[in-house]
């Protein structure tokens, strides 16, 4: 149903008023409060140019002063889900690190609509508390409701918040205003989203053309393949290239990773297996990445993180990953937008922040470089 525009916002006594900079630009989103008695509000943010990563630090900021205790052991059952999900062995949590997992505020991001050509590089995200579960917030049944009319259906717990943006991942990146009028299930961006999202978890995700090189292609076998055998011998490679990377035969462990991402690609037909298929070729590429990586291989690095990418569009590791690659080859534009990303995803990342800062720095250098060298020919 359509959603009425709150009068107050009931988040004004948490959020102090600051008044814009020159440099700043003042940009509309909404909160969905899990309390269904309270109203929705649209909010202000002061964008800054250019930092993709300060919306998601002020979020965080928000469910900060929400507080809310978290259940370590309930969080200990989710790290270990979260584990073996990514085909990683069950093992004990350090309580430290847990305890220390319980105090972080972070977010977790649901790509409502990605950006992409089709709709002008318009995406709209929605952000919820990525520890909803082990603190018991209430299930906000409004989000809800909005996640499952764009195709994909989660249960949010406690506060959420919704933005839009256009993202070309290149050069333009901006928040754009999206009103409480805008979050109704007939309006345009959602029937775009849900149409998208169906489509999307509906075909497989195959490799780029050509992206094993000389060492085959990533299309599905001819014949019709056994998929618990695939599973196993998949398992079995993945497992070899992890030993090799650790032992830093790096050519080893790339012809292992890409036999396993072979093997699972020949599943890729059966729909009862592809749910599963992705949750092992997420890692695998991702893993390939950073070995072509050590093997000073970016262009087919980049062709591993787009596979990634398109089984998990969040995936913070295939977007520092890229960004690394194109570093390699000296394509600032596309390495600052893929770190710009990561960091988005994941503000607290030391590494990242640090990769980032190392880009611009080497973008600098290079526009410079470039306008000596224009000078001197003239």
């Amino acid at each position: 149903p359509p959603m009425s525009p709150a009068l107050s916002d009931p988040m004004s006594s948490l959020v102090p008023a600051e008044m814009p900079t020159p440099a700043t630009r003042a940009v509309v989103f909404c909160h969905i409060p899990a309390d269904a008695s309270e109203p929705m509000v649209e909010l202000m943010f002061d964008e800054i140019p250019g930092d993709i990563g300060g919306f998601t630090t002020h979020i965080n900021k928000l469910y900060a002063r929400q507080g809310g205790k978290v259940n370590v052991e309930v969080l200990r059952q989710q790290v270990s889900a979260h584990a073996a999900k990514n085909g990683n062995a069950a093992q004990e949590v350090p309580s430290d690190m847990l305890n220390q997992m319980a105090l972080s505020q972070t977010v977790d991001i649901v790509m409502l609509m990605p950006a992409y050509p089709g709709n002008d590089w318009l995406g709209v995200n929605m952000y919820v508390d990525d520890k909803g579960i082990p603190k018991n917030l209430e299930v906000n049944r409004r989000a809800s409701a909005i996640t499952s009319a764009c195709g994909l259906p989660t249960e949010v717990r406690g506060d959420a918040y919704i933005s839009r943006l256009c993202d070309d991942q290149e050069d333009r990146f901006e928040r754009q205003d999206l009103l409480l009028s805008q979050l109704s299930a007939d309006v345009a961006w959602v029937q775009v989203a849900k149409r998208y999202n169906e489509e999307r978890s509906a075909r497989p995700q195959q490799l780029p053309d050509g992206w094993m090189g000389s060492g085959g292609g990533g299309a599905a076998a001819a014949s019709p393949a056994d998929p618990d055998e695939c599973f196993s011998a998949a398992s079995d490679q993945r497992a070899k290239g992890t030993a090799a990377f650790k032992a830093g035969d790096y050519a080893t462990a790339a012809a292992h990773y890409k036999v396993a991402a072979a093997e699972l690609d020949k599943i890729l037909a059966h729909p009862s297996h592809l749910a599963a298929a992705n949750e092992q070729r997420l890692p695998i590429h991702l893993n390939l990445a950073s070995t072509l990586l050590s093997l000073e291989q970016p262009y087919d690095a980049i062709k591993a993180c787009d596979v990634a990418l398109e089984i998990d569009p969040l995936s913070v590791k295939g977007w520092y990953r890229r960004g690394q690659a194109c570093m390699k080859i000296r394509q600032f534009a596309p390495a600052r937008r893929n770190l710009h990303r990561a960091a988005e995803l994941e503000p607290q990342n030391r590494e990242i922040r640090q990769a980032l800062e190392r880009c611009l720095e080497e973008h600098k250098k290079h526009q410079e470089e470039l306008a000596a060298a224009s000078m001197d020919d003239e």
